[in-house]
């Protein structure tokens, strides 16, 4: 797999990270429960890979991987918050886990040079 197919299958995952978080933040606590686990462990899974291409990548493209995996790494804290909260605490910590996810996607195509999509 070269560079470029790793990194679209990198934005792939934080496009899917960030869909799972938008819809957690839609249901309620318990609905909610399994959609953060599975968000966390995906979070954690593009976190390794995004650190193994940090090392391999140029370093404009490094840095904005750099970027990436903080985020991903404040995303990882912020949904292990939420998992102990209450339904009301939950639901906003959701929201910003959703918010978070975008930044992810954002930092993964300033890391491939991508265009936003509209």
């Amino acid at each position: 797999m070269n560079v470029n197919e790793t990194l679209e299958r990198m934005l792939a995952q934080a496009r899917e990270l960030q869909k799972t978080a938008a819809e957690a933040a839609t249901k309620s606590a318990e609905q909610m429960q399994p959609l953060l686990q599975e968000s966390v462990k995906s979070a954690q899974e593009l976190q390794s890979t995004l650190s193994k291409h940090a090392v391999e990548s140029s370093a404009i493209a490094s840095a904005q991987t750099k970027k990436a995996i903080e985020q991903l790494s404040v995303f990882v804290k912020t949904g292990s918050e939420a998992m102990r909260q209450s339904a009301e605490q939950a639901q906003a910590t959701a929201a910003k886990m959703a918010e978070q996810s975008r930044e992810v996607v954002e930092s993964m195509r300033a890391a491939m040079k991508k265009p936003p999509e509209h």
